[in-house]
């Protein structure tokens, strides 16, 4: 694996025979990663990863600065994944007269509604990478699926040539999303925000009866055991509008909690009803 710190190092030495999959990541890396990666070696493209913890997606300053930094084992790991290609730029270079970029309507839905700003800041950064880069695919997962969304429309707006790959979830054995956040819980903590996930499973089941008096039952069920609920919600899995057609193939269960300060987010798509 060849690190970089310059933009025009990598374009120097990329070979152009082969597509480029571009990787975005914030570091302390995980399994969820390795599977976007090994989804891009699938493709036969050669693999860049960054790593950048990007300040401007981040609403509160005590979260930025208590985001985990493990560089170095996340160098190791990309190692061993098959990464060709590790991107390390600094601040000065990815914010320094950047283009300003408002995320798409999507932005206020969902997690946008109390982060005001931070599609806006994820879509500005995600800009200029996709310029500097010019991959031919991005891969990005699933489990944030509101971001996966803004994403696909900004390659749209921008009239990007990159082929968007989204990578289903990937689960602990308690069926906890996988999520560099997960770090700063203990393992009892863990336990309780695997709630989550049943919680969505479970309305998934009772689907033929979905109600908002499910969903706020749900919420009482979650608070009960030390979660803050921001949002448990239905809605159009394009659109984000809130949506009951249960005989939808499109519909997403989307939910968002805090559990000890740490936020986490989770989503499916119902099973269509027959």
């Amino acid at each position: 694996m060849k690190i970089f710190n310059s933009i025009t190092d990598f374009l120097v030495d990329r070979n152009s025979a082969s597509p480029i999959v571009y990787v975005p990541t914030m570091g302390n890396l995980h399994e969820g990663h390795l599977s976007l990666i090994k989804k891009g070696k699938e493709l036969g493209g050669q693999i860049i990863t960054s790593i950048f913890i990007n300040p401007l997606q981040f609403n509160n300053k005590k979260d930025l600065d208590n985001y985990p930094k493990t560089l170095n084992s996340d160098v190791q790991f990309l190692k061993r994944s098959g990464c060709n290609y590790l991107y390390l730029p600094d601040d000065k270079s990815i914010l320094n007269n950047i283009e300003k970029v408002k995320a798409s309507k999507k932005s206020k839905k969902l997690c946008g509604l109390n982060r005001p700003g931070h599609f806006d800041g994820v879509v500005t950064i995600l800009n200029r990478f996709f310029n500097q880069i010019n991959p031919d695919i991005v891969i990005f997962g699933k489990k944030d699926y509101q971001q996966y969304l803004i994403v696909k429309d900004l390659i749209n707006d921008k009239n990007f040539n990159i082929k968007l790959i989204g990578s289903e979830t990937i689960r602990d054995k308690n069926g906890l999303a996988l999520s560099s956040r997960n770090n700063l819980l203990s393992n009892e903590q863990k336990k309780i925000a695997s709630e989550l996930y049943k919680t969505l499973k479970d309305i998934n089941k009772k689907k033929k009866s979905l109600s908002q008096d499910l969903l706020d039952k749900k919420i009482d069920n979650l608070s009960s055991l030390g979660f803050e609920v921001d949002y448990l919600t239905l809605c159009n899995a394009e659109t984000l509008e809130d949506s009951y057609e249960i005989r939808s193939n499109n519909l997403l269960l989307a939910i968002a909690a805090t559990i000890n300060d740490i936020r986490l987010i989770d989503n499916i798509i119902l099973d269509k009803l027959s």
